[in-house]
């Protein structure tokens, strides 16, 4: 049961970043976090607040403003003090599309933890084409604290 009721939580989730209204996923953090995507580029780095948690969200979507995210598969273990999920999902934003694994850790329904693995080759080449055509942002540092 506490299981269903997670997996119900993360598809609403998914469901507000396609609509790419990410405050209430960031409502959903722990007041520290530890916020991951791996890389050195503009979205790579580690984030331990909600608010560079949300300015990283801001620039996700201001990079990739026709984001969709298709969940696969998805793993959850865990009691309500301890929960891990294992997501793997697909994002596409008009001629990019890649393929993303996220392992998340919950503490008493609050998330704790995020870790993003997606192709960095695939998302490096993508950001570089942004770059030449202007988009500074996409060459940007990353959002750390």
């Amino acid at each position: 049961m506490y299981h269903q009721m997670v997996r119900r939580k993360v598809e609403a989730t998914f469901g507000h970043l396609n609509r790419h209204d990410f405050e209430p996923v960031v409502a959903g953090f722990a007041p520290a976090i530890q916020h991951s995507f791996a890389g050195e580029h503009a979205l790579g780095g580690t984030r331990h607040t909600q608010a560079s948690a949300r300015q990283w969200y801001e620039r996700l979507f201001r990079l990739f403003p026709e984001a969709r995210f298709t969940v696969r598969d998805m793993v959850i273990a865990g009691l309500p003090g301890d929960t891990r999920i294992a997501i793997q999902f697909t994002v596409e934003n008009g001629a990019y599309r890649n393929d993303v694994a996220q392992f998340i850790r919950l503490r008493w329904g609050r998330i704790t933890e995020i870790a993003l693995y997606e192709d960095t080759g695939k998302l490096i080449q993508w950001l570089m084409g942004l770059q030449q055509r202007g988009i500074s942002e996409a060459g940007a540092a990353p959002i750390v604290d």
